[in-house]
């Protein structure tokens, strides 16, 4: 070998080295990838019947990846990413409305694009999943799509209590937390993430930590964490360390469910069954391919979980501001559109940031 092949091996050697090197020290040491438990809450976490062998676990046997072929999965995402279909993103900002535009009084809801529902039910404002900026712990993509009218942060009401499902980027979004934490009453997350918020400088009396089928009251509005189908992390070495799960919120006014992000399930029939009927299920719809058919619906499974659930009206969400999966942007809405129509299930369509009331809910298709 060569003295100028010797010198180029050990420089490549030494560059992946100390890229190795940077990457485990930002994952351990960046504030973005989250805490560890305090004593309380590991003692919580500990004595879930949930917890087992220091991991959280479904309900149900689950995959996170079903394709046996990992080659052939690893081809088409490559693919895909390098020639993607022209319909895989928007070609021009998205149709939005600015939410402080509109008056946003009891009663209404505002889907703010992904899984961000704004909603006020008995007096009590409610925010689930907030994700504002890039739903990726390092500046490459994860940005989202462009809108025309953006809601930002500045432009929501004060809020009693933030919803959050598990602690995934596209879910639990550190520099939204940050600016929402001066206007929020309450975060209500489940088990293990309080770290993540104690880190970020929330103080404790303001976050709740929740298992599987604990409630609060914020207000009249009674508030249950239920199970989903899915998973958790944050780092490289983090996996199933929190809880993941889905809301039930009861109030006078009405019921609403939301789902986080899972596969299809009986949890579904079950929760319908328990906490049922629902004035209206947020449930997930997009992200979702052969790979991840266990930990996210189809569009089809999605308008089944309404059933289910004994949903009256399906919003659906999970779709519509970030580019995370292989299928164009507009397939999920499609989708879940057609088979609504096909099952009897209402399924609403608002604009990102367009308020409406249960009664009168949208059914544009302003994607298209």
């Amino acid at each position: 070998m060569g003295l100028w092949i010797k010198r180029l091996f050990v420089g490549l050697l030494m560059l992946v080295t100390a890229l190795a090197v940077g990457g485990l020290a930002y994952n351990q040491f960046a504030p973005i990838f989250g805490g560890k438990p305090d004593a309380y809450s590991q003692q919580k976490i500990a004595a879930s019947a949930h917890y087992q062998d220091a991991l959280f676990v479904n309900l149900i046997p689950t995959e996170v990846s079903t394709r046996s072929d990992t080659s052939l999965s690893l081809w088409d995402s490559l693919k895909s990413f390098m020639w993607p279909s022209a319909d895989k993103n928007p070609t021009k900002p998205l149709p939005t409305v600015q939410l402080n535009n509109q008056p946003f009084v009891d009663g209404s809801f505002v889907w703010l694009g992904h899984s961000t529902v704004l909603f006020s039910l008995d007096g009590q404002t409610l925010l689930t999943d907030p994700v504002f900026y890039r739903a990726s712990p390092v500046p490459v993509g994860g940005a989202p799509f462009a809108q025309t009218n953006p809601t930002a942060i500045s432009d929501l009401p004060d809020i009693d209590a933030v919803l959050i499902s598990h602690d995934h980027y596209d879910h639990l979004d550190y520099q939204a937390i940050q600016e929402l934490a001066p206007r929020v009453k309450q975060f209500m997350v489940p088990l293990g993430i309080k770290a993540h918020l104690q880190r970020w400088g929330i103080p404790d009396s303001k976050i709740q930590e929740f298992d599987w089928f604990e409630d609060a009251n914020v207000g009249s509005v009674k508030i249950t964490f239920t199970p989903s189908r899915h998973f958790s992390g944050r780092g490289l070495f983090d996996r199933f360390k929190t809880l993941w799960g889905s809301w039930v919120v009861q109030a006078h006014a009405g019921s609403v469910y939301f789902s986080g992000d899972g596969g299809y399930s009986p949890s579904f029939a079950e929760i319908g069954a328990q906490f049922g009927p629902f004035d209206m299920a947020f449930l997930e719809d997009g992200a979702y391919n052969q790979d991840w058919s266990q930990i996210h619906m189809y569009p089809e499974e999605s308008v089944q979980a309404a059933i289910d659930l004994n949903a009256r009206i399906l919003l659906p969400i999970h779709w519509g501001k970030f580019d995370l999966a292989l299928h164009d942007w507009t397939d999920p809405i499609e989708r879940i559109t057609a088979e609504g129509f096909k099952r009897g299930v209402q399924v609403t369509t608002p604009k990102i940031g367009q308020v409406f009331q249960p009664e009168s809910a949208p059914s544009e298709p302003w994607w298209r």
